[in-house]
């Protein structure tokens, strides 16, 4: 089975992109697409850039160019759900795109499809929630140095199933929090790239998984340094949590 995989940044794809032994390497619409094995199974690995229209543009190119059986979109989020703290991972069941408004009164709905809510594969988010949370038990503290554990107050992470909201807008305030979680069921986090590819694979019948790093509250109250966030440890639980479930395909 080849595994397509995408992340928004570069920080998010560092890790994965030094361990991959790439055998073909294709750059399209300026984004590098490198094909290989990466512990073992075989993959397409690419960084989309930030935004719903760069996540759409490159998820229909890997499937359209590539063929992958699947694809999982890796990087980090603002969380929302109660309880969630920096360092915790949410694993989404569906996603849906927060900024959609047709002004017809029908919510986020996507005209002509008429969905607001795209679900993910079930049987490959298991797979992957399983892997996620392997690595948080066995693996995560000998990848992160103990003083960044310490600076983004990493202790005990979890991992969580539900929804994952996006967005072409960074979220930080409490406000829009607080609306965004009364209108979307089972809200965990928000970005700005993994219902956009949802919604490619969707149209194109090819299972996808989202995993997403919580690297801070979404609101005005966050005190996480972003950029050290992700280039010292979310890229950590990203490779962790991708490898732990490469290597447990069969």
């Amino acid at each position: 089975m080849k595994i397509g995989i995408i992340c928004a940044m570069q920080e998010e794809i560092e890790l994965l992109s030094q361990d991959i032994q790439t055998e073909n390497s294709l750059t399209i619409a300026g984004r590098t697409f490198l094909e290989g094995r990466l512990y073992g199974k075989p993959v397409v690995l690419v960084r989309s850039r930030i935004g719903k229209v760069a996540a759409a543009s490159t998820a229909t190119t890997l499937i359209d160019r590539f063929h992958p059986d699947c694809i999982i979109f890796c990087g980090t989020a603002g969380g929302i759900g109660k309880g969630l703290h920096t360092g915790d991972i949410v694993v989404a069941d569906r996603l849906i795109q927060h900024d959609v408004d047709t002004g017809t009164g029908n919510g986020f709905k996507i005209p002509q499809l008429n969905m607001d809510y795209f679900p993910t594969d079930p049987a490959l988010s298991e797979r992957l929630i399983s892997a996620v949370k392997q690595y948080i038990q066995n693996g995560f503290t000998h990848d992160i140095p103990a003083q960044y554990l310490e600076e983004f107050g990493i202790s005990a992470p979890k991992a969580v199933v539900g929804t994952i909201a996006s967005g072409d807008q960074f979220i930080c305030s409490k406000e829009k929090n607080q609306w965004l979680a009364e209108q979307i069921e089972n809200l965990q986090c928000v970005e700005m790239e993994g219902a956009a590819v949802s919604q490619v694979c969707y149209e194109f019948g090819v299972p996808h998984a989202v995993i997403r790093v919580i690297s801070d509250g979404a609101d005005d109250a966050s005190s996480v340094n972003f950029d050290s966030f992700i280039e010292h440890a979310a890229c950590h639980f990203t490779r962790g949590g991708i490898k732990a479930f490469l290597e447990s395909e069969q």
